[in-house]
């Protein structure tokens, strides 16, 4: 009877302590470059949409390619769960922690567009209205140390042939300081065309970031300003002639994704 309290006890503690753990003790959370259901990486932009939600929402969003030195176990790692119905497209968000534990489980998101694009973006906004009403804040990222040995080998050659070996050895502690991943994946050309569809854009570098033009057989020379894009430590950001601002995404090949309200539009670079 002792032995089962103290089991029954040990339990309840267990539970207790997993319990007081929230999703703002970690401190990041990783998305995957590809999704289970969908054939490609970033397929309708997906991945990325996930990513800029998860950051909108309090959390330290990175895309599997993008993590930095970081200890693997103060992360989070998402999926979205497919369960589709003829009429409906429905995602779940998962989030499990370094032992595959599932952590949290979000509510459903459904959407009844036909539109593949359109529905599985719709589907995940509305998934992330559960996530967004948790008041995420996660802590601030603590890269990992790494150790890097330099060997010097000095060689003094006398009448006994003798070799004298000095090594050194350093720590080189990284600063606990993480760019936005868009930032890092800023093309470096002078001048970059864009594609989506029948429109074409050209991105013009500044020392602030990029001048936007659109073609239009209207113009004069050609292009027309449409906005600029600023780039700071943390965050890319478009803001139009009329005004409108948004959030814009770099991924690892430059191609450009702007995120219009319930829109991602991503335009292609041409090589």
């Amino acid at each position: 009877m002792i032995k089962q309290v103290s089991v029954i006890f040990f339990l309840l503690i267990s539970i207790t302590t997993f319990s007081q753990k929230t999703l703002s003790d970690y401190s990041y959370v990783v998305v995957p470059d590809q999704f289970g259901f969908l054939e490609g990486k970033d397929k309708y932009q997906l991945n990325s949409l996930t990513k800029y939600l998860f950051n909108k929402y309090g959390f330290n969003a990175f895309l599997n390619s993008e993590v930095p030195n970081i200890k693997r176990c103060d992360g989070l790692y998402a999926d979205l769960e497919e369960d589709n119905s003829f009429f409906r497209t429905k995602l779940t968000i998962i989030l499990k922690d370094c032992n595959g534990n599932v952590v949290y489980t979000g509510g459903e998101g459904n959407s009844k567009f036909k539109e593949y694009r359109r529905a599985y973006q719709d589907a995940t906004r509305k998934a992330f209205e559960s996530v967004e009403r948790l008041n995420v804040q996660q802590r601030d990222i603590e890269l990992a140390e790494t150790t890097e040995t330099e060997v010097a080998i000095n060689a003094t050659t006398n009448t006994n042939t003798n070799t004298s070996t000095k090594v050194v050895e350093t720590v080189k502690k990284q600063k606990p300081s993480v760019k936005n991943t868009s930032v890092r994946n800023l093309p470096e050309q002078k001048f970059l065309n864009y594609t989506k569809g029948t429109k074409s854009l050209l991105l013009r570098k500044t020392n602030q970031g990029y001048s936007v033009y659109e073609e239009s057989a209207e113009a004069e020379n050609g292009l027309v300003l449409t906005g600029t894009i600023t780039v700071t430590n943390s965050e890319v950001k478009f803001k139009s002639t009329e005004g409108q601002t948004f959030d814009v995404y770099f991924d690892e090949d430059q191609n450009l994704s702007l995120f219009k309200g319930e829109e991602v539009v991503l335009y292609k670079l041409v090589r």
